[in-house]
């Protein structure tokens, strides 16, 4: 399963993001992930992706999926350990293992990225320069099972 916040702000006229809507839609991801962990049969696996826009999340995630179509992938730029530790706690109470998948993506690669996305999809770049910024590494000792460095502009999966 694939849950990223965007995918709740899409409207039939495309991404729409307000303060509102983006908050509903980080509940709406919550709840998916509640319940993709409490309904999966068999081994359980949370994928957390942690980088920021145009990284190459979204892209890796698909190859994954194609791959492990029984995993849970939670697609988001998760910048800080605080907004991580919801899911693990999530992964805890459910027995799932979990891997941080961090994007070691540069600067420039996620602004030229963005810049070919859908005029809906385009992120300010100020917000990624932020982000990027900003970003705490994730680690083992945050509490993930396995850590995963995704180097490069490629967005490779590296489980091909």
């Amino acid at each position: 399963m694939h849950i990223n916040p965007d995918n709740f702000l899409e409207t039939p006229e495309g991404r729409v993001v307000t303060p509102g809507r983006n908050r509903l839609a980080w509940q709406q991801c919550h709840a998916a992930l509640e319940k993709a962990l409490a309904t999966a049969s068999g081994e359980k696996h949370l994928f957390v992706l942690v980088g920021p826009q145009g990284a190459g999340k979204t892209t890796w995630a698909r190859a994954l999926l194609a791959r492990l179509p029984d995993a849970i992938v939670f697609d988001a730029i998760l910048v800080k350990r605080t907004e991580r530790a919801p899911l693990l706690r999530a992964a805890r109470k459910h027995g799932a293992r979990t891997t941080a998948v961090l994007f070691e993506t540069t600067l420039e690669a996620c602004i030229a990225r963005n810049a070919g996305r859908p005029s809906d999809q385009v992120v300010p770049e100020r917000a990624i320069r932020n982000v990027h910024a900003a970003l705490e590494r994730p680690s083992l000792e945050e509490g993930f099972g396995e850590l995963v460095v995704v180097a490069g502009q490629e967005g490779h999966d590296p489980r091909a």
